[in-house]
């Protein structure tokens, strides 16, 4: 018997484009090859709206704080013309409004997705959406879960973690022909090696404890460049630190880059150094995924997927000079070969946008079963 086709409708109040909103449009892309309608209501400012409007059907509603009356009685009225099966929402405005809307209409799915680590505020408000508003909550990580349940007094079956999950290139560019790209790119001498972080730039990324662990590592690598992939609201700052260390001729922001990959494979270690908010990072998997070890702090959903020594490194944040050794111990480590092979088997067998999508679809199926 084939798979029910379901009608999903996606909110998001979110302008930005990070891994949160990669997770959305992986997943919609995910249900929408397999013949489900996917609806999303956004913004126009957002950049998840430029991405889907040309190829989903897409209404536009502010989510903004000052509008949520108003937003709440389009979302009503979208949902009353569309019945759909689920609605989905990702982030607090959107959520208030789009919760409230679809419980109002009585569609018979109403799901919260919690994409970061970070708390969620003990009050009235925030239990009423989480205990009555929704009938389900999907977090990326056990990092977000487990505090919900204990935080809410929530049962264990109404909150699932599912991990994003890539879609990986269908073949992975060779390394030393990655590495010799990256050096042409950057006017660099082919002898050139390269180390570093993919990320939004972000306040909590830990940016400059990478840039401050620099001034270790550097004299103990002298082929070596430190890399800085992405764009943010700390390019500046970030810009200005590397300008000012003793190191800036080693240490490039290059800037936002749509594929990844190449870059990961230049690479010979990934780090990611957050210091709070991850859920399980995308970027993280992806280095994986490129057969690059991957140094990470013990935050959010990071120690999910990094057991130390086994499918990469662990450190504490926001502790630079624990960064730089734990760099150099990746470098240097005898079973460097075994690490990136166990990591890369990880994501293999979890960590792809098949695994994702089918347990999303069996927590949305599982609540409408449940209901007929």
């Amino acid at each position: 018997m084939s798979a029910k086709k379901l009608k999903i409708i996606h909110t998001e109040a979110s302008h930005g484009w990070g891994g949160q909103e990669i997770r959305i449009l992986t997943e919609a892309n995910w249900f929408r090859k397999r013949g489900h309608q996917i609806i999303f209501i956004l913004p126009e400012q957002s950049t998840l709206y430029q991405k889907v409007s040309k190829s989903f059907q897409t209404y536009v509603v502010p989510f903004t704080r000052n509008t949520q009356l108003l937003d709440l009685w389009k979302a009503f009225n979208i949902f009353q013309k569309e019945r759909p099966d689920v609605v989905a929402t990702h982030s607090s405005v959107d959520s208030w409004v789009g919760l409230s809307g679809a419980k109002l209409a009585g569609i018979p799915t109403k799901v919260r997705y919690r994409h970061v680590s970070t708390p969620v505020a003990q009050n009235a408000f925030n239990r009423f959406q989480y205990r009555k508003l929704c009938d389900h909550i999907i977090t990326t990580g056990d990092c977000i879960r487990t505090p919900l349940i204990d935080q809410f007094s929530l049962s264990p079956q109404k909150v699932h973690t599912i991990p994003t999950g890539l879609v990986p290139p269908d073949k992975l560019p060779d390394r030393s022909v990655a590495r010799a790209a990256l050096a042409r790119e950057l006017g660099l001498p082919p002898e050139s090696r390269f180390m570093g972080q993919i990320s939004v730039l972000r306040s909590w990324k830990g940016h400059p404890d990478l840039i401050q662990s620099w001034e270790k590592i550097a004299p103990l690598c002298p082929h070596h460049h430190l890399i800085l992939v992405g764009e943010g609201p700390c390019y500046q700052a970030l810009l200005d630190q590397a300008s000012a260390s003793a190191f800036a001729d080693r240490i490039q922001l290059i800037g936002h880059r749509k594929d990844v990959y190449p870059y990961f494979r230049a690479f010979d270690v990934a780090i990611l150094a957050s210091f709070k908010n991850e859920g399980i990072p995308q970027s993280g998997l992806q280095a994986m995924y490129a057969e690059t070890p991957l140094v990470g702090t013990q935050v959010g959903g990071i120690p999910e997927i990094i057991g130390d020594q086994v499918t990469g490194f662990l450190i504490e944040p926001r502790q630079p000079e624990a960064l730089a050794e734990a760099v150099i111990r990746c470098l240097k480590h005898p079973d460097r070969k075994k690490i990136i092979q166990r990591a890369k088997e990880q994501v293999l067998n979890k960590g792809l946008a098949n695994t994702m999508g089918s347990a999303v679809y069996g927590v949305f199926i599982g609540s409408l079963t449940a209901r007929t």
